[in-house]
Parts: structure tokens; sequence; C-alpha cells
């Protein structure tokens, strides 16, 4: 599966993220940002991941739980619609994933190698899929998406709070 996303095949509100995936081998960039991802959450101290960059948003270590959460959640919408599911599903409210998730109990490197887990599945889930799954549909709070879509916003999404992370949390 080469061909990327149309404008048709997604909500017009995560054009933003779309725009984050330059790549039009999906299944190769997701394996590498799992390396960068890895690597760039390793590379964080221990001390500075109750760090917040403003009181109302969330520590770094809730930042990677947002990954987390969004990478098991959009995983399952993936399997879904892939295998032509039309129960219509909601959007997640991601503040109280965060606040429930409750993820200062156990230390990074836990929830780093959880999602290393988790993107490796997704990864083994898109690399099996039917070459006519690519193009199957579902809705998510009224707005039609397709398989192709919710597979690059998983890249875009990530993309998204590395860049929120590397900006504002760790100024590089």
């Amino acid at each position: 599966m080469n061909k990327r996303p149309d404008v048709s095949e997604y909500n017009p509100r995560y054009q933003h993220y779309m725009e984050l995936v330059p790549e039009n081998d999906i299944r190769a960039a997701l394996g590498k940002q799992l390396k960068d991802t890895v690597e760039s959450f390793r590379q964080i101290p221990e001390s500075l991941v109750e760090y917040r960059y403003a009181p109302d948003k969330g520590t770094i270590r809730e930042v990677l739980g947002h990954i987390l959460d969004t990478e098991r959640l959009l995983g399952f919408r993936l399997l879904s619609f892939a295998r032509g599911d039309t129960t219509p599903l909601i959007r997640a409210d991601e503040e109280i994933y965060v606040r429930n998730g409750k993820f200062d109990r156990f230390p990074m490197a836990e929830w780093i190698d959880e999602y290393s887990l988790i993107r490796k599945s997704n990864i083994a889930l898109i690399r099996h899929l039917p070459e006519d799954a690519w193009d199957r549909t579902g809705t998510i709070s009224g707005a039609i998406v397709s398989v192709r879509a919710i597979a690059y916003f998983i890249l875009g999404h990530e993309r998204h709070h590395l860049q929120i992370l590397r900006d504002r949390y760790l100024g590089k």
C-alpha cells in the first residue's frame, strides 16, 4: 500500500497530522518512528518526567501515556474498520484517559516498553492487511475515516506530540 489518504478519507480537523507525514511507505515509516520514539523517551532522565511546561498541561510521563493510549485506540479502530465492522465509534476524551491512566505509578521505562509492544502489534496488523482493507471506512463521531487515513494518523499524531515534547518540554 503506497497510496496516501485523500482529504475525503478523514475529518478535516486532522489535516495537520496528515501534513506531518510526507512518506508514502507507511509501514516503513511506522517502524522507523518506533525506534525514534523509544530513543527519544529513553534519553529523558527520570528526574524530568514530572515536568509540565504549563500548569494545565500534562507531564512528560503523561505525554507518553497519551501517545500510548492513542496508539492502542487507533489500532483498535484500524482493526475494526479493516475487518468491515461498521459499528460507529466515538472520539475518545484524551483528558479522561490521561487522568485515569495514572501514569505516575510506574517508571518511564515500563511505559516505553508497553508503547513498543503495542506499536509492534500495530505494525504487524498493518503489514498483514489485505489490499482491499485499506479502502474500507468507518465512522468516528459522525465523520467517515478510511483504514489508510488511520494508519497515517497514527504516525502524524505521534510526530505532533514529539515535536511539542522537544519544543515546549525539553527546549530542543
